[in-house]
This record gives C-alpha cells, structure tokens and sequence, in this order.
C-alpha cells in the first residue's frame, strides 16, 4: 500500500511519515515538479525517514546529468539511501540504474535478479562516454544558460497572449508553457508542428547541447507566430 505525498509541504510530510511510523518502508519522489523543491521540505524528507527507518529513494530519471552532473541530489544537497538514474545517462542508449548507499546496496546479494540484457555492454559504454561529455563540456551550465533564454523568452510571450497562456512552468533545463484550457493548448501545438517546430504542451520540453542561441531564438519566434496565429478570430 502507498500514499501520496504532497510535494512542498514540509508540515504535511512530517505528519505522514509520522502517521506510519516504523510500517513505512520508503518514501520515493522526484525532486523537481514544475517548481524547485523547498530545502526546508528537503531536509523534512530526510530527518523524518531516518528518524521511522525508512529508505528516502529519489526519482533522477528526468533530472540526472542536467539540474548538475549529480542531478537535483548534487544541486540541493540531497542525501538519499538509494537513487533511481536514466534516460540522459546514455545519451538515448537503454540503461538505467540503481545507486545508494553501500549498506543499502548490499541488500542485492540476498535477492535474485535476472536479466535477459545482462551481459549487453553497449549502453554501459554510452554512458562512460556521455559522463566525458557532460564533465568536459560542462553541459550542465550550458543547458542553464540557454534555458534561462528560453524561459525569459517563454515569460514574455505569456505576458503577451494571457488569453492563451496563463504561466511558464519548470525551471530553464526543462520547462514548458501552462495553456489557457485544453483547446488552445492543442492549437498553439498544432501551428507549432505546421511551422517545424515541435514543442510540448505538458511537462516538460529539455534544452540540450544541440540547442544554442540561435535555435532558442528561432524557436521562440515560431511559439510567437503559432500564438498570434491562433489569437487571430476566425
């Protein structure tokens, strides 16, 4: 059985962890939901699992290799018992992966685990080559400089069409734009993919070092002309 956690709330964390006590096995979350977490619910998550004996797992599927190179664990100081990593780590190779402390990790060597890929190594090579790339080229803080353009851009464009738009949601490595309703969402996409842009209408669409300045700018101004499109009457 599970409950929901709300994400931010330190107060409400504490009660629920409390509320289970030592029955809880783990509290698993993401760290980044359409906002930055609170270091205060952060640091909630952390003395409450430890104080029942629960595992805090951290979800870095989305955020590993872009919030930092250590993902959001790096970025906000993060302690977790175990961490879930994929997606990015590979470079689009299939490889995901289970770290954390060692005690913790330990705990395999008293469970069998099979695996029909278990001898593949290719993905592990994509991932030893991709860690070079993140490191030497600092991709991380690229993916925030150009990010923070598109946001900036993003921030402007909603300002201009609040009829369609009503916010920007995520943080520059991954954001996306919150629509009106669901109609507007659909046409603003639409005239986005008629014009060769592809941009999601939900969380989130990621920067990446392909993406520099100038394809930002391109891309804000097909999002400019999709929104003027469909703010047109009919």
């Amino acid at each position: 059985m599970y409950d929901e956690l709300p994400f931010n709330d330190a107060n409400a964390a504490r009660e629920l962890i409390r509320s289970i006590g030592d029955r809880l096995a783990a509290v698993v979350f993401e760290p980044l939901i359409v906002t930055e977490p609170d270091l205060e619910w952060l640091k909630t998550l952390r003395e409450e699992t430890a104080h029942v004996g629960a595992l805090l797992v951290v979800d870095e599927i989305k955020t590993v290799g872009r919030l930092a190179v250590g993902g959001a664990c790096e970025r906000y100081g993060i302690r977790p018992d175990l961490v879930v990593i994929g997606k990015a780590i590979a470079n689009g190779f299939p490889l995901a992966a289970v770290g954390g402390r060692a005690e913790v990790m330990a705990g395999v060597s008293r469970t069998w685990i099979s695996s029909t890929l278990a001898t593949e190594v290719v993905s592990l090579a994509a991932a030893r080559a991709t860690l070079a790339v993140l490191v030497a080229r600092r991709v991380p803080q690229h993916l925030g400089r150009v990010g923070a353009r598109l946001v900036e851009g993003l921030i402007h464009l909603q300002q201009a069409h609040t009829d369609l738009v009503t916010g920007v949601g995520g943080i520059p490595e991954m954001c996306f734009l919150q629509y009106a309703d669901e109609a507007a969402s659909r046409a603003v996409t639409t005239a986005c993919a008629r014009a060769g842009l592809l941009f999601k209408r939900s969380a989130y669409n990621f920067v990446s070092l392909a993406h520099d300045e100038p394809v930002i700018d391109r891309t804000l101004a097909l999002l400019a002309e999709a929104l003027s499109t469909v703010a047109k009457p009919a």
